[in-house]
């Protein structure tokens, strides 16, 4: 295919100033040949029009809001890199992303990079999850080469090839577990996931937080974990592996652990 190395794609939703500040670090910072395709999940609060025009860049105007997953395989599908990388409004980007970008160019594998995720004290983001099953419980108790890992889908990087292979991002969910899914089915197509040490800024505090309380938002976290196991014929495991999630929980954050216990207890009868 002919175009740049790299196609920046990115779903914005009410992002404020965020927007205009990761596209604003993009364009100072990457030395790579590069184009920023946006897609705007019809966005009511003037996001996009503080985003000057830019060589490159392309913003498509939703007429709804689609979620995350359908607005990034239409983006995907106004773009042209070899590689693209999958950013969240809330990420700022420097220079020592090239480092990264000059591995994936140099070696052309056919793979997901996952950026590391850093906050704004600068504190690394605990950005490398378990898969949720039981089989792949098990690989990691005994300590096994074949456990799996997925991450957020706040900053990866997937080669253009990989990408097609997985079907794109899955529309199964609104939004909170295509990421989840995204990876497990990288998993079982044998493409290779890279966690890189290289990272990005994630500035946090999205946009979800401001359209939903944190009652509703756990609710949608919730349906929308079920729905994964749901979709791979195994709601057995859901109902045996949440509660240990919600027992980790417990000890590690009560507060979490209150309201996620109620949303689940809620679920069961759905």
């Amino acid at each position: 295919m002919d175009g740049p190395f790299l196609s920046v794609i990115i779903v914005n939703y009410n992002s404020g100033n965020l927007l205009q500040r990761c596209i604003e670090t993009i364009y100072e910072n990457i030395c790579y040949p590069f184009e920023v395709v946006v897609y705007d999940n019809a966005s009511s609060d003037g996001s996009v029009s503080l985003v000057p025009d830019r060589p490159g860049l392309t913003i498509i105007s939703g007429r709804q809001n689609l979620g995350f997953a359908r607005a990034n395989n239409l983006a995907v599908e106004h773009s042209s890199g070899s590689f693209l990388h999958f950013l969240n409004p809330d990420i700022e980007v420097d220079q020592g992303l090239n480092d990264l970008y000059h591995e994936i160019r140099e070696d052309r594998h056919s793979a997901v990079w996952v950026t590391s995720l850093l906050d704004t004290k600068g504190k690394c983001l605990d950005n490398k999850m378990l898969i949720p099953r039981i089989k792949n419980l098990y690989y990691r108790l005994i300590h096994s080469p074949k456990v799996q890992y997925w991450s957020l889908g706040a900053s990866l990087v997937v080669e253009r090839e990989a990408f097609n292979r997985t079907g794109g991002w899955p529309e199964d969910y609104f939004m909170y577990a295509e990421d989840l899914d995204f990876f497990y089915t990288c998993h079982r197509k044998g493409i290779p996931i890279i966690f890189s040490t290289v990272p990005v800024l994630h500035i946090g505090g999205g946009v979800t937080h401001k359209i939903w309380n944190p009652a509703q938002r756990a609710a949608i976290i919730e349906r929308s974990f079920k729905a994964f196991y749901r979709k791979y014929g195994a709601i057995g495991e859901y109902y045996l592996i949440r509660p240990i999630q919600l027992i980790y929980m417990l000890f590690h954050d009560r507060a979490q652990f209150a309201l996620y216990a109620k949303v689940f207890l809620r679920n069961l009868k759905n």
